[in-house]
């Protein structure tokens, strides 16, 4: 393996900065050059980018479109680039002094740049990647809580799954299928160089809710308390593009924390010129879009018959109450505040934006609010330096409630599963709640009282220098360092106080937790690049090579008490007190090197490098390891004149890996204590001696046809990624000491396709449309398992499992079936029709995901639509079988017609006739679903009219919005879009009582003066 140091490295970096700044470029005699940008129509564009090609000078256009620069003597080059233009190329004589440049509009995002290293980018027409990207338009049409949900159906190869509908986000994006088993799961995210923290800390209500174990404490910090994570914190209007890093060739450039994905964020910068203002004001409101319900007794004797003699003390004739909708059938009021500014002159540039955020949870007593300033500032330091400067503050509060799996009947829905219609749950005159005879407790109750709180406090902050260290007509020579910090506090409430039903049944009466964590993020990278342009224009060259540091920290201390004095709310007011910390700290060290060539007039493009990695989080926190990558495409212009403008052929070939989690690689120590005395006990799970990342290799090829005079883009990828070193646990023998090890063993294989088209079937000036399709699909199977097959999620078999098995699906669900034809294959052995056996009984990978959107503009008017389609994947839908447990689902007396019913069967009484046989595909349902995402109708307001009640204003438009407004699925669940246990690898697609969907409609003002 490679061993060298980052302070080698850097002493090297420094050297050759030194070397090539003691250079002089030679200069002949500079001219002036002035001009002015406009669009097709004649109007400035303020902030346009204009530069000398193969040099570094450069400027911007006012608020005129006007720019003024001083360029070298003879014939040169002049480059306009505008975000959502064509860029522009000019050719100015020698002795030419003035010009004028006309940028058309791209609408498909043609000329947009794209990265292709840690610190170089090229064009997207040339990238031999698939890369996607969603600029902040396509973001910011309807409104949302987060920017996962803003991606939703956008962007080819992304599986983007909410965990729940509780208010705050709560999403996970799988990009390409399955990339680990017990590693990370989550995409790594770039916000404007600074890698940041989507962590998922548990909020605590595991403590109350006990869905980890009935003991107290037992599972602190368990992964079903339906927590947020942090990349909700970000304000969607800040972003001006996102890119998505699928493939390992695309994401090597960040080696070791990449075989998730990558996605970059961008945020908006300012723009020479007059400042311009935009302010937008938002009001609106959610309803919950789907009810479970529940079943209606006609007679006394059928309540009595399902819920005893008790029943009878509440039952009365034709006497219903729609518990759901007491809990959370109001309309959920939400609001939002947005201002920003953007200008500053060619040498000090601004953007600055305030965001006020409240977003209502369609349950009592949930919601979302965010508190949002940004400031970003690009500062010239004389004409061989630039500076930029970004800082993010953010403050967000959450009520989430209580919903989810729990062993106490404390979570809503799981109360209500055994709670029938007839009995009166409401608050009654005095304040007091009635006594639930049928659970454990009364959920409008527990609605009302119990605290499940939030706070969160968040600073990102990034300082980028470019210095020109050397510069001439063929050579540039560019030194960038770059700083960041990502920290944030969150501070957990969680509050169950006496009074409560459930609280006197473990015989401490009220609960309370407290909990702090703090997060910080640092990150370092220094690189040098530099571009040949040769006077012949036969080729351009890019080079980089760089060093990169990160350490990462959180810090959780968790506070719990109960027997709470009453009335007393205070973390020391109990007498069963217990505390407790959690620590992570990683350090990362890392170098890349990457060369770039472009050829035969911009024709090819050649892409190769190379990223080596070293962490804490391996067992030899010392070695480096590598991931190389390579990569070309080739255009041919003009393919088929008329119909083919462009054709551009692409392959791809890398390795990412993904690090051992923080804590696997020790054999940790348990705080225990024995008659009084502090104890310390060693776990019982121990590492591999040589426990390293784990490594993904991916190939991917593609073609890219631009159609119809640039009316029309589609996109066509195809990819195959093999994961080895995958890590796993393996069952030691007791004499040991220890019980399991997590080693790295077994290979994954998974291949799949990713197709985007895009399309404008009509353009002219008053009226366009504009339509874009995306369809990905992805098939995974485990090639090589050195261990037994394994569970890895779920409750067990019986319902429906996940299980990890040679030659099957990573995602598989496992379960028990009936055998359709005598000694089904599937059987280990001889079987007749009508034994049980365990099998696969579903996938919860869909078979193909799919967006489309639609977006027309009629003079002044335009209306946008978006589907997303998910075809196939199943969820264990226990919430249906609780229900069953207590007779109380609501089609559990509609008749039954299934062929293998008996006379006179209800559904309801056939579900509990063949469940006790263990056929568990009852409850293993399609999750396939088609749903209308977004829809937003807007109006601009004709300038001249704007112009006559406010002179300065720039423009103002009315937009109505709607989300998630209709869905359509035979899953019979609460959302088939659900994961009870969060953010994890495997074992999604488990529905257990969670927070119910909801639709939301918005009314948006915009005003830019």
């Amino acid at each position: 393996m490679v061993r060298t140091t980052v302070r080698e490295l850097s002493l090297g970096l420094a050297m050759i900065f030194m070397t090539m700044s003691g250079v002089q470029s030679l200069a002949a005699q500079d001219r002036q050059l002035t001009g002015r940008v406009v669009s097709e129509q004649g109007v400035p564009l303020n902030g346009a980018a204009i530069s000398v090609v193969g040099t570094q000078i450069g400027t911007f256009s006012n608020q005129s479109g006007q720019f003024s620069m001083t360029v070298p003597p003879g014939p040169v080059r002049i480059r306009a680039t505008f975000i959502g233009y064509r860029a522009a190329d000019v050719v100015v004589e020698a002795n030419q002094s003035t010009l004028t440049i006309q940028m058309q509009i791209d609408v498909l995002n043609l000329d947009a740049v794209v990265v292709t290293g840690q610190v170089t980018s090229v064009a997207r027409r040339n990238s031999a990647n698939a890369v996607s990207q969603v600029n902040a338009e396509q973001l910011t049409r309807t409104p949302a809580a987060s920017i996962e949900q803003q991606l939703t159906g956008k962007v080819a190869g992304a599986d983007i799954q909410s965990n729940s509908g509780a208010p705050g986000g709560g999403l996970q994006i799988r990009l390409r299928g399955v990339s680990s088993i017990i590693g990370s799961a989550t995409p790594l995210y770039v916000i404007d160089g600074v890698v940041v923290s989507d962590a998922t800390i548990q909020s605590g209500t595991n403590v109350i809710q006990r869905a980890s174990g009935g003991a107290f404490r037992s599972g602190l910090a368990s992964t079903q308390d339906n927590s947020a994570n942090r990349i909700a914190d970000l304000n969607p209007a800040d972003i001006e593009s996102i890119e998505i890093l699928k493939g390992a060739s695309a994401a090597a450039i960040y080696g070791s924390k990449a075989s998730a994905g990558v996605i970059l964020i961008n945020t908006k910068r300012g723009r020479a010129g007059e400042t311009d203002f935009t302010m937008t004001q938002r009001v609106g409101g959610s309803r919950m879009s789907n009810q479970l319900g529940a079943r209606t007794f006609d007679t006394l004797e059928d309540a009595v018959a399902v819920f005893g003699t008790v029943a009878a003390d509440h039952w009365q004739a034709g006497r219903v109450f729609d518990h759901e909708q007491e809990l959370a059938g109001g309309t959920a009021l939400s609001h939002e505040t947005a201002l920003s500014a953007r200008g500053g002159t060619e040498s000090t540039r601004f953007f600055a934006s305030g965001l006020l955020k409240r977003d209502g949870g369609v349950i009592t007593n949930t919601g979302y609010e965010k508190e949002s300033l940004r400031l970003n500032i690009d500062q010239s330091l004389g004409s061989r330096a630039q500076l930029r400067l970004n800082m993010n503050g953010v403050h967000s509060s959450t009520q989430r409630g209580f919903t989810n799996n729990d062993n106490r009947s404390v979570s809503y829905w799981m109360a209500l599963t055994g709670t029938p219609s007839f009995v009166d749950l409401r608050r009654r005159a005095d304040g007091s709640f009635p006594v639930n005879p049928f659970a454990n407790s009364n959920p409008l109750q527990t609605a009302a009282l119990a605290v499940n709180d939030e706070d969160v406090w968040r600073t990102i902050a990034s300082a980028d220098l470019t210095i020109d260290a050397y510069s001439s007509n063929q050579h540039t020579v560019n030194l960038l360092l770059n700083g960041g910090v990502d920290y944030f506090s969150q501070k957990n409430n969680v509050f169950s106080p006496g009074e409560l039903q459930f609280e006197p049944l473990d015989g401490n009466t009220g609960t309370t937790f407290q909990g702090n964590a703090t997060s910080l993020n640092l990150n370092y990278t220094a690189s040098l690049v530099h571009r040949l342009t040769p006077s012949s224009g036969l080729f351009s060259a890019t080079s980089s090579l760089g060093v990169q540091i990160e350490d990462r920290d959180i810090d959780i201390m968790r506070v719990v008490n109960e027997d709470l004095i009453p009335g007393q709310t205070n973390i020391d007011a109990g007498t069963s007190p217990g505390v407790f910390q959690e620590q992570t700290r990683v350090k990362d060290r890392g170098v890349f090197a990457q060369e770039e060539l472009l050829l035969l007039d911009e024709r090819l493009l050649l892409v190769g490098g190379v990223r080596m990695d070293r962490s804490s989080n391996n067992a030899d926190t010392e070695e480096y390891f590598t991931y190389p990558k390579f990569a070309a495409s080739f255009r041919f212009p003009d393919f088929i004149p008329g119909t083919i403008d462009e054709m551009k052929l692409r392959a791809a070939w890398g390795q990412t890996g993904n690090q051992p989690q923080f804590g696997q690689k020790f054999s940790n120590l348990n705080v225990g204590n024995m008659s009084g005395l502090q104890t310390l006990r060693i776990a019982t799970t121990t590492a591999a001696t040589d426990l390293r990342p784990e490594r993904q290799r991916e190939i991917e090829a593609g073609v890219d046809l631009t159609l119809f005079d640039r009316r029309g883009i589609l996109e066509v990828t195809y990819f195959n990624r093999r994961l080895t070193d995958l890590l796993l646990n393996r069952a030691l023998p007791p004499s040991t000491g220890f019980n399991t090890a997590i080693f790295n063993g077994g290979v994954m294989q998974s291949n799949g396709w990713e197709v985007a088209l895009q399309v404008i079937p009509l353009q002219s000036e008053n009226l366009s449309w504009n339509s874009r399709i995306t369809f990905s699909t992805v098939d995974a199977t485990i090639e090589e398992l050195p261990v037994p097959p394994f569970a890895a999620g779920g409750f067990g078999t019986a319902l429906g499992g996940f299980q990890i098995a040679n030659g099957k699906s990573p995602t598989q669900i496992v379960g028990r079936d009936t055998v359709a034809v005598a000694n089904d294959p599937r059987c280990d052995g001889p079987c007749a029709v009508g034994d049980r056996i365990l099998a696969t009984i579903g996938d919860s990978n869909p078979d193909f995901r799919m967006g489309i959107s639609n977006e027309f503009r009629r003079g002044n008017l335009s209306l946008y639509g978006l589907i997303d389609w998910q075809k196939g994947g199943n969820s264990v839908n226990l919430t249906g079988w609780l229900l069953d447990l207590s007779q109380n689902a609501a089609d559990f007396t509609d008749p039954c017609t299934a062929s293998t019913c008996a006379a006179g069967e209800s559904v309801g009484q056939y579900r509990a006739r063949v469940y006790p046989g263990r056929v568990s595909t009852i409850w293993v349902e399609d999750a396939s679903f088609v749903k209308v995402r977004e829809v937003t109708l807007g109006y601009d307001v004709p300038q001249e009219l704007v112009s006559r009640v406010w002179n300065d204003a720039r423009h103002l438009r009315f937009n109505l919005s709607g989300r998630n407004l209709l869905t359509f699925t035979d899953y019979t669940g609460m959302d088939p879009e659900v994961s009870n246990f969060g953010q994890r690898a495997i074992g999604r697609n488990i529905d257990v009582a969670p927070y119910p969907p909801s639709r939301s409609f918005w009314l948006s003002v915009d005003i830019g003066f």
